[in-house]
């Protein structure tokens, strides 16, 4: 069973599970990414959801264990980054769409979607409704389009104060949107609160340090 732990700088969520449903999600991710015609890149930042379970059943990241009356059962976690995880899941959603699939995967994407979306209600209640129907309409964007402004959106969320990531979460996701550009110029006016364009100008690709 995959749960979840907010983190406590508001960067992202520990993604937790035993190590047969961890083993079973990164499977998952590595056949929706060799199968799909809309992943593009078979060595992308989707396979990095498959890469950070495998390092949670593998034991690299956190351990930890559940009592359940006479039961008690190893689990493990990982922490996974705002932005990056929106992001993975509804690109795998609608990867899904367009190949066949089993009930088996279908399980394993509903679990997941459940966690993530209880994740995101949990940190940011009054935000949750958009953030989630912004995660599930990601996906049908252009697939080029999103891997090439990750990166920089995610140095945008990092750099911000702690105190202020969530609440700028919802803004963030709206500039994945491939008309955002005209939109922010066109009505930067009627939308004050628009993230700027120029705030995702940086010199470098290198991700800033950050505390979960």
């Amino acid at each position: 069973m995959l749960n979840f732990k907010l983190t406590p700088h508001h960067t992202g969520f520990a993604l937790w599970g035993d190590y047969p449903t961890l083993n079973r999600l990164h499977a998952f991710v590595h056949e929706v990414v060799a199968e799909s015609s809309i992943i593009e890149d078979k060595e992308s930042f989707v396979l990095g959801l498959a890469y950070d379970a495998r390092k949670a059943f593998e034991g690299q990241r956190s351990e930890s264990y559940t009592d359940q009356g006479d039961d008690r059962c190893k689990i493990f976690g990982v922490e996974i980054l705002w932005p990056v995880v929106l992001v993975q899941v509804g690109i795998l959603r609608h990867a899904m769409a367009f190949m066949p699939t089993s009930r088996l995967d279908q399980a394993t994407m509903f679990q997941l979607e459940h966690v993530v979306e209880s994740a995101v209600r949990s940190a940011m209640p009054s935000t949750a409704d958009a953030i989630i129907h912004q995660m599930r309409q990601i996906g049908a964007m252009p697939y080029q389009h999103i891997e090439i402004v990750l990166d920089s959106r995610c140095r945008y969320f990092i750099e911000r104060p702690a105190t202020k990531r969530l609440a700028v979460l919802s803004k963030l996701m709206e500039t994945f949107d491939p008309m955002y550009l005209f939109l922010a110029e066109r009505g930067a006016k009627l939308r004050p609160s628009v993230i700027k364009p120029t705030d995702f100008d940086v010199g470098d690709n290198t991700w800033p340090d950050f505390k979960w």
